[in-house]
């Protein structure tokens, strides 16, 4: 798959289909395949419709015919609609990037031209989280005009197919900045702005136990002596968020779709990047390509410590990442000792991080061995 991608540039071009139709959207884990997307009235295959992936660790490939057969289809959709291609709501980071990469067209078309806009699902549901229905109601399309292609075909009146302009972990085209500066535009200044910016996912991972970073609280500690504000931003708006991230000077955090807002940024800012061991050293590839769009300068600051556990629990190695910072930030007069209580504190908390998330796969194990709470050996 990696190959027929690399042999696809971006054009920032769509096509018209009139009197085609949509197949029905499928997916499978197990055989890694995506289905779904728009044919021509000939039964030939759109393939701006189609979702281009399977590159670096993402998991689904699109599998759709070059050529379908006509056969009748009950259900007819009137008026000119917009493919906009597949629709993934239910998860933020791919929400911004991959969703995102057809709304370019609307600087060059109004809302008002379409009778509907056609999506796709994908495996993260079709349900309409805040940070949608903000992104949805800056670029002027109505909840009341969405349709999605389900469980059966579509015949098609007329509809327009933009190309996606990001394939995730592979590419991207830089003049989909104007997404995201069109949807910060409409975000409200904070009320004490800060030029420097940690995202922690502190209190994200007390929730999934998934990639822990068991002593994130000695990072953020780290950034708070250099000048940042920490922020959480599981328990801040879309808008809010936005706002912030598109006047910060420096954005830090660990690789994951909370980085990827560095998209919102203007290109004079800059990113730092704490790496994820799964990459082996090298940066995130989506997180490249986020970087690219808005054009700030990036360094990353490669994982180093101990991993363990079975849900692959870290620690940072604090004296490498303050040996790096100080490269990168330059030198910081050292900051109060802090007090016993506050030690203890810290400490209690990165001992629970460091434990919690083994012992939750274990205790379950146990459980299922004597049959509670699930099938038994």
């Amino acid at each position: 798959m990696a190959s027929q991608m690399d042999s696809l540039s971006f054009q920032r071009t769509s096509e018209s289909a009139r009197g085609g139709f949509a197949t029905p959207y499928s997916a499978s884990w197990d055989a890694g395949t995506l289905t779904g997307c728009i044919y021509r009235a000939d039964g030939s295959k759109v393939l701006l419709s189609e979702r281009h992936g399977g590159f670096k660790g993402d998991f689904l490939v699109s599998k759709n015919p070059d050529f379908v057969e006509k056969s009748d289809i009950s259900k007819e959709i009137p008026g000119r609609g917009l493919y906009l291609g597949n629709y993934m709501g239910g998860h933020y980071g791919h929400f911004i990037t991959e969703t995102l990469s057809t709304f370019w067209i609307f600087e060059q078309r109004k809302p008002e031209e379409f009778d509907y806009f056609l999506f796709h699902p994908y495996v993260f549901g079709i349900g309409i989280p805040d940070h949608v229905k903000i992104c949805f109601d800056r670029f002027g399309i109505s909840s009341e005009k969405l349709l999605f292609v389900e469980g059966e075909s579509l015949r098609l009146e007329e509809v327009l197919v933009p190309e996606r302009l990001f394939r995730l972990n592979h590419s991207a085209d830089a003049r989909l900045k104007w997404v995201y500066q069109h949807i910060a535009e409409g975000a409200p200044p904070p009320a004490a702005p800060c030029p420097r910016l940690y995202l922690s996912r502190r209190r994200f991972n007390k929730k999934t136990f998934d990639r822990v970073v068991a002593n994130e609280v000695e990072v953020e500690a780290e950034f708070s002596r250099r000048g940042f504000e920490v922020i959480y931003p599981e328990t801040m708006s879309f808008e809010d968020q936005v706002g912030r991230y598109c006047r910060a000077e420096w954005l830090a955090g660990m690789s994951g779709s909370g980085l990827h807002n560095s998209i919102f940024m203007n290109p004079e800012g800059a990113v730092i990047e704490l790496g994820d061991p799964r990459y082996g050293g090298e940066r995130a590839p989506t997180q490249v390509l986020c970087d690219t769009i808005s054009g700030v300068r990036s360094t990353l600051i490669p994982f180093v410590g101990p991993r363990f556990g079975v849900r692959g629990t870290m620690l940072f190695n604090m004296r490498y990442m303050r040996t790096r910072l100080q490269e990168i930030l330059g030198p910081v007069s050292e900051a109060p000792r802090r007090g016993l209580i506050r030690w203890s504190i810290d400490a209690l908390q990165v001992i629970y991080l460091a434990v919690r998330p083994s012992a939750g796969s274990v205790a379950r194990r146990v459980l299922r061995w004597f049959g509670v709470g699930g099938t038994s050996r």
